[in-house]
């Protein structure tokens, strides 16, 4: 029996090591794998089970591809299907309700913006559009795509909308933020 350890995230959203006990593995030239887990099942190596039958044309060995197809007769494709069902009703549940409240998310992801320092007024200071990953690697800002316009730290943030043109074609003379944007700044 082989000890192995594979990530996981926990509820408290830390990653950790669990350790898993492998029997038998077999894998392919092109990293395909399947796992015999100390508890029976056939899967992959965080101890999920396999998904259909075909999968256990990995094993070479006419006598353990006999044993694995026929823990998919006896129980395999119900422990399976069970497995991929619920996984599937908790990430829907995760979900459920959250682009009602908030829009869909890939709207938000694939919000540009522009932004330019606040000391610096000038119509050729704004910056080409930016998506968040390219502002923020550490994660989108709870604003990005919601706000229009926002001033964090020393940036002025303009949203482009898919329509409108970038602001160094249009004027912006303004020397201080209107009651809107100081609102939409002091929320976030």
């Amino acid at each position: 029996m082989q000890k192995l350890f594979v990530k996981e995230v926990g509820k408290d959203g830390k990653v950790g090591l669990r350790a898993v006990h492998i029997i038998r593995s077999w894998q392919e030239s092109d990293g395909n794998q399947i796992y015999l887990h100390h508890n029976g099942i056939y899967g992959y190596k965080d101890g999920s089970p396999v998904k259909d039958k075909e999968e256990f044309e990995i094993i070479s060995d006419a006598n353990q591809k006999k044993l694995a197809e026929a823990w998919w007769d006896r129980t395999g494709k119900q422990i399976s299907e069970k497995y991929y069902a619920d996984r599937r009703k908790a990430q829907e549940a995760r979900q459920d309700g959250l682009e009602a409240v908030m829009g869909s998310v890939s709207d938000l992801d694939a919000a540009q913006y522009i932004r330019r320092l606040l000391t610096d007024r000038k119509k050729d200071a704004w910056s080409e559009p930016m998506s968040w990953f390219e502002c923020s690697p550490d994660g989108r800002p709870d604003w990005w795509g919601k706000a229009s316009i926002i001033e964090i730290g020393n940036y002025r943030y303009k949203k482009l909308e898919a329509e409108s043109v970038l602001p160094g074609d249009e004027e912006d003379t303004k020397s201080d933020p209107g009651p809107a944007e100081k609102t939409a700044a002091e929320s976030f």
